[in-house]
């Protein structure tokens, strides 16, 4: 059976909000930074259509160096990529979590796990697609898994599988970039 395609959509307009820190390097001040809305398409064993809606962070709040001034970073621009492979050692850098893995878009942009509680669990994200809430990157991935119709025995091998397939396709649509804004 042949894998079937996968559009991941970013939408552009906010959702929500999260709280941040910069990353890698901490100033000692909390940000506010928006959540946006990720479509899941796809079709399911059956031939029919398919879709979920995810809350995401999209935009973080970079500060490379420990003298560097916080700035706003992420993909704004309307593009679409390929996604390239499944990273199952990846571990977020900035939280403990027991989601583990990502999906790699390009270079370091990344979906992986994010914040369960976005406005008082903190994370730091540097502009990839994180999603929210309670286990729900396990239940993106146990979607994808389903949308594919990957027949791999395990998890683990069908979400290397569906990784290096090239079946999924992420648009971001264009986005404002959100002003740096300080949580009092």
């Amino acid at each position: 059976m042949a894998l079937r395609k996968i559009q991941l959509i970013v939408g552009s307009e906010p959702k929500g909000q999260a709280v941040t820190f910069p990353y890698p390097f901490r100033d000692g001040k909390r940000y506010l930074i928006p959540t946006y809305k990720f479509t899941v398409f796809g079709t399911d064993d059956k031939g029919y259509p398919n879709f979920r809606d995810f809350e995401v962070i999209r935009f973080g709040v970079n500060r490379p160096e420990p003298t560097s001034s916080p700035r706003i970073v992420g993909l704004a621009d309307q593009q679409i990529h390929t996604i390239k492979a499944w990273l199952p050692y990846y571990r977020v850098h900035s939280a403990q979590t027991l989601e583990i893995g990502a999906w790699q878009v390009y270079d370091d942009y990344l979906i992986h796990d994010g914040q369960d509680l976005p406005m008082s669990q903190l994370y730091a994200t540097a502009g990839c697609i994180e999603i929210c809430g309670g286990a729900m990157f396990t239940k993106f991935n146990d979607l994808v898994i389903s949308l594919s119709g990957s027949i791999e025995n395990t998890r683990d091998k069908k979400l290397a599988i569906i990784g290096s397939s090239g079946i999924m396709v992420i648009t971001y649509m264009k986005a404002e970039r959100p002003p740096l804004k300080i949580k009092n």
